[in-house]
């Protein structure tokens, strides 16, 4: 959109590679018992050739999902993005946020990962989970909010006194960006025409 900036961006959390890692060391310690126990425990070589072969192949979806997995905060928006193939995209406006939860277990908060829901009018409510710093995203989400609702508030800057035609111009520019309701432009129009 125009006028728009990314605030913060979010990845999902290293721990997507868990099980691979998991995998990982499993064939290490076989390899090493395999080789240290000499040539009659070389017959078993392919059981550790095995996990390390499942390793690699569970770490390309896993760095697949990761890279493919996008989540940002801008200053009029929260964008999710998930998906290479299948796509799943969430673009919900500051103004409609109704709230973001944020989910983390015992290990979710040791390792700084977690599950959020971005909560808002109209939305799906999908949890989104692995979500490396949640806690900070959705602090980023909040302080946009706050800061779109000070702006809201404030008004549009308005022209000098006496030109009522600059001033609407400037409101409906506002509203076709988003930035004003029908109802918030309906309401500042009255108020632009009562003037003297």
């Amino acid at each position: 959109m125009s006028g728009e900036s990314v605030v913060r961006e979010a990845r999902l959390s290293r721990v997507v590679y868990l099980p691979c890692l998991v995998l990982l060391a499993i064939a290490v310690v076989l390899f090493a018992e395999v080789y240290r126990g000499g040539s009659e425990t070389r017959v078993a070589l392919p059981v550790p050739e095995v996990f390390l072969a499942v390793a690699l192949l569970a770490a390309v979806p896993a760095f697949v999902r990761r890279r493919s997995s996008e989540f940002a905060v801008t200053n009029k928006r929260v964008v999710v993005k998930v998906g290479l193939l299948r796509r799943h995209s969430t673009e919900i406006l500051l103004r409609q946020v109704e709230g973001i939860t944020v989910d983390q277990s015992i290990f979710g908060r040791i390792f700084d990962y977690g599950t959020i829901v971005v909560e808002g009018t109209g939305s799906d409510r999908t949890p989104y989970s692995g979500i490396g710093g949640p806690m900070k995203f959705r602090l980023a989400v909040q302080e946009q909010i706050e800061t779109s609702l000070a702006q809201r508030d404030a008004g549009p800057p308005g022209p000098a006194a006496g030109d009522s035609y600059s001033e609407l111009l400037k409101l409906n520019e506002l509203r076709e960006k988003g930035v004003l309701t029908d109802e918030e432009f309906t309401r500042e129009k009255k108020r632009v025409l009562a003037r003297p």
